[in-house]
């Protein structure tokens, strides 16, 4: 099994597309901490390879349910509850220097998950977390669209103060927050699509009007607080923030069996899954729908996984093995724009750029 694992690292380790590293310095004044970035990816891709397809992509399956009212909505209320944020975001917009790029647009980015969720079409992404002795190995697949998507991704090493924080692979980043993260020495953190009932736009506006913060600002939050510095603290604060769309966080600590999957929701107090290794359980996977439920016939993403887990159970001893598992089909599928194997306890965190293996239909 050891030499099947390697014959499928080294056959396949030159598929994978180089993720471009960067430095973000939240101490820098906020326009300027995320321009490098953007520059980055149109030098590397160009507009129309990188950012303009995504918009054009979003713009028909997300934001199609907004009007320049709703635009002007958000936008004022990111002003007024957030200006660093807002900062930020006008410092993105001097880079794109393109005149449909507005400042009301880019707000509705800021909070895209939220509202993606009044149309609930998207996405697929998988967790896996595997106990190995007195360390958690959390691998984790973001699948997303369009193909062109993959041309944003960044690996981010985020200081502040003259710190080094934690580590962010992500192509959520120009909207100035993440969905994947590792904190040095606390946890690792992977926030999944939940599947739910559709949200209602009216919902969705009061909950930005309210002064919450976009989905992609809480992994931010943890780094940068220093009060959140225990895996425990950090599972508390996922568990009770107030949410403004279904989802699902994957947390892995420092230590022994230190994992969890946390299911939320508007409204909604959901149990919390655990590793705990005492009663078998060794590894824990989280796709886009609820554990307690099996998986849809076309989306057997989390079976795949849990099987395959299950028969390699003696072998998976190392990053080697959930490489293997997050490599597989379908756990990795069409849609997957990168692959990351974190591990708090080391602060190892290996970014892999996949390519898809067919592009979809609407590219």
């Amino acid at each position: 099994m050891h030499q099947t694992l390697l014959f499928v690292l080294f056959t396949t380790i030159f598929c994978y597309t180089h993720i471009p590293e960067l430095e973000i310095d939240l101490s820098a004044p906020p326009k300027q901490r995320w321009k490098e970035a953007v520059q980055t990816v149109l030098d590397l891709y160009g507009y129309d390879n990188s950012f303009g397809p995504v918009f054009a992509f979003h713009n028909k399956y997300s934001f199609d349910v907004l009007n320049q009212d709703d635009y002007t909505t958000i936008a004022q209320a990111l002003r007024k509850n957030f200006p660093e944020h807002s900062l930020e975001l006008e410092g993105i917009i001097e880079v794109l220097n393109r005149p449909e790029i507005t400042f009301e647009y880019m707000a509705g980015w800021a909070y895209f998950h939220e509202i993606a969720h009044i149309t609930n079409y998207f996405y697929e992404c998988t967790g896996v977390l595997l106990s190995v002795g007195d360390q958690v190995i959390h691998g984790r697949n973001m699948d997303q669209a369009p193909g062109q998507g993959r041309n944003l991704v960044l690996h981010l090493f985020i200081k502040k103060d003259g710190k080094y924080l934690g580590e962010v692979v992500d192509w959520y980043w120009f909207k100035g927050g993440f969905i994947t993260a590792l904190k040095y020495n606390v946890v690792t953190l992977e926030e999944n699509w939940r599947y739910d009932k559709q949200l209602t736009k009216e919902s969705v506006l009061t909950y930005i009007q309210k002064g919450l913060p976009s989905l992609t600002q809480v992994f931010r939050e943890i780094l940068i607080n220093e009060k959140l510095n225990t895996f425990e603290k950090v599972v508390y604060y996922l568990e009770n923030y107030e949410v403004g769309c279904a989802l699902y966080n994957i947390v892995a600590g420092i230590g022994k069996d230190q994992g969890v999957v946390i299911s939320r929701g508007p409204q909604e107090t959901l149990q919390t899954l655990r590793l705990n290794s005492p009663i078998g359980i060794k590894y824990l996977v989280q796709t886009n729908y609820d554990h307690w439920l099996p998986d849809p016939e076309d989306d057997p993403r989390r079976t795949a996984a849990e099987n395959l887990l299950q028969k390699m159970k003696n072998n998976l001893k190392n990053e080697f093995g959930v490489y293997a598992i997050m490599n597989t089909y379908p756990v990795h599928n069409e849609g997957t724009f990168l692959t990351v194997i974190m591990n708090a306890k080391y602060n190892r965190f290996i970014t892999l750029g996949q390519e898809s293996i067919t592009f979809f239909d609407d590219e």
